[in-house]
């Protein structure tokens, strides 16, 4: 695969391509999108389009994928590119002080030495300031790509001393081609797709999440109804952990905003639109300003779980708002 050949990034490919065409490579990149969206496999594509021996056989200014650097890249096994990421939940000083050894070293077969570093948002507070030291003053053969979720968990000092490649959530047409480009069956992909939030590393097991996404919309229709005591019952089997809740919260968002979309552009694709009988009958009884605030609500509850709040007083305020929505029905 060629970096052209990244499927639904058309934007931050063609900011790496201008990149290779301009020859004017910084130091350190920062790729920063959704999980799942193909920000690893760019950074690989965007080290074979930069070391790869004959760059003319794909049309210019990207990889060949038949050369010797190609191969090596692919396989894992070039000596200038090196790849890291967190160790269980963190990235932890001492990987960046390998990192820094490394680096310390000229390249073997190449004048840069790449260094893909994913996951960085969960860089502990020591590594941190230890990889900021190598981007002030990094190697003049050192190209570093930090790869990130979660842009705003990583401190300004990080993010200003790099360029950033902006990645977005991918279309449920991409990823439908990407998963049945991966032997996926066409219905299981076409499902996984609507299910996945724009990622492929975001719907996990396909049945688990569509139990979760019945439970958020059994949760919406019993709101609708008044019926606090279902509300409550139905929402406490999902309050005991945080995942839970978080999953909880996700679900509720995109039929919210499937919601939204039945209100003011009804003919276009929904996140669940296999739902999209159950979600009109919804959408009758209640106001765009009412699912706005509710979609509101959502948010800055998850902002609040973001920050370590106790699930529990989450799912609290989560059930108030649920039921508030019953007084808010449409005319």
């Amino acid at each position: 695969m060629a970096l052209q050949e990244v499927l639904g990034q058309e934007h931050a490919i063609r900011l790496l391509s201008n990149v290779l065409v301009q020859a004017r490579l910084a130091h350190a990149y920062l790729f920063a999108g959704p999980a799942g969206v193909g920000k690893h496999l760019a950074a690989q594509q965007f080290a074979k389009a930069l070391y790869c021996a004959t760059p003319s056989l794909s049309g210019g200014y990207d990889a060949c994928d038949a050369c010797t650097a190609c191969h090596k890249i692919d396989t894992g096994n070039h000596p200038d590119v090196i790849e890291m990421g967190p160790e269980g939940n963190t990235i932890r000083i001492d990987h960046i002080r390998t990192l820094q050894h490394r680096l310390s070293y000229k390249p073997y077969e190449n004048p840069h030495m790449t260094i893909i570093l994913d996951g960085c948002e969960r860089l502990t507070l020591p590594a941190t300031n230890a990889l900021l030291k190598t981007l002030e003053e990094p190697p003049a053969h050192a190209l570093l790509l930090l790869l990130t979720s979660n842009k705003t968990a990583l401190p300004l000092t990080i993010t200003s001393r790099c360029q950033l490649i902006p990645f977005r959530a991918l279309t449920p047409v991409h990823l439908r081609t990407i998963l049945e480009q991966q032997g996926v069956d066409a219905e299981t992909a076409a499902m996984t797709a609507m299910l996945s939030q724009g990622g492929l590393g975001e719907y996990g097991d396909l049945s688990e999440a569509l139990a979760v996404r019945q439970r958020a919309h059994t949760l919406l229709a019993e709101a609708v109804h008044d019926r606090a005591t279902a509300v409550f019952t139905q929402a406490r089997k999902l309050a005991g952990k945080r995942e839970q809740c978080e999953a909880l919260l996700l679900w509720t968002a995109l039929l919210c905003r499937d919601l939204v979309m039945l209100h003011v552009a009804p003919n276009r694709p929904l996140y669940n639109d296999d739902l999209r009988a159950e979600l009109n009958q919804l959408a009758h009884q209640l106001s765009i300003d009412a699912l706005l605030d509710a979609s509101g609500c959502i948010a800055q509850l998850q902002q609040y779980l973001g920050m370590n709040l106790n699930p529990q007083l989450v799912f609290e305020r989560f059930v108030i708002y649920l039921q508030q929505l019953a007084t808010s029905s449409a005319p």
